[in-house]
């Protein structure tokens, strides 16, 4: 399921050219849909490196979390990349995210909040498609499963470093590398201030050995 639905293609194409043009401090004055952070992010920093005219494209589509192949996680670490099956790539992110239940107005962040992508490698004449899902959390006061609201500059600095790890992992032999070889994951994260332990029952990655936090506390039972 494709959560974003864009019925204007000006405005799509608005947004990523102001993305281009502006910093990242600055991108919530225009843009209508966080989603759309995610879009122009990859036009930015991993489709302008190729010809229109070419079919390596690589196109976003949000989906549900039945449709990723299963996965486990084995560190500490905020993100991190997995070669397997061999003819695919996953890429865990970690963020701070804001969730709104809109059944009984509670709201709550969380420097726990994760998203996966998923991309197949990519080959000639074939267009190339990045998978992406974000979880969701249970509001721990009506229960009921609240989709994530991404602040714009978390979503901006994620996806600027899984467009990074895309190109070296898919194009390490090509210029696309080398026009942004200083580029790194020097993004931080936004400072959280929350004081409350994270609620793995609530969390639908922690309930699918996918959360940050959930590998944490196993590594302290031991």
């Amino acid at each position: 399921m494709n959560l974003l639905k864009i019925d204007n293609e000006y405005e799509y194409q608005t947004c990523i050219e102001n993305a281009q043009t502006i910093e990242t401090s600055d991108k919530s004055l225009f843009c209508p849909n966080f989603y759309y952070v995610f879009y122009a992010e990859l036009e930015i920093h991993l489709n302008q490196f190729f010809n229109q005219n070419e079919r390596e494209q690589w196109s976003l589509l949000f989906t549900d979390y039945n449709f990723m192949l299963p996965i486990s996680l084995d560190t500490d670490a905020p993100y991190k990349v997995i070669r397997y099956p061999f003819e695919r790539v996953t890429i865990l992110h970690n963020a701070k995210i804001k969730y709104c239940c809109k059944n009984c107005k509670t709201e709550w962040t969380t420097a726990r909040g994760r998203a996966i992508f998923q991309a197949e490698i990519p080959q000639v004449d074939h267009y190339n498609i990045l998978f992406a899902y974000l979880f969701t959390q249970k509001c721990r006061q009506c229960y009921q499963e609240i989709l994530p609201c991404w602040y714009l500059d978390e979503a901006t600095r994620v996806m600027k470093n899984v467009c990074r790890i895309l190109r070296e992992e898919f194009y390490s032999h090509q210029y696309l590398k080398a026009l942004h070889s200083e580029e790194i994951d020097d993004g931080q994260q936004r400072q959280s201030y929350t004081r409350e332990h994270h609620q793995q029952n609530l969390c639908l990655a922690c309930q699918q050995n996918s959360c940050y936090a959930s590998y944490l506390q196993q590594q302290r039972r031991r």
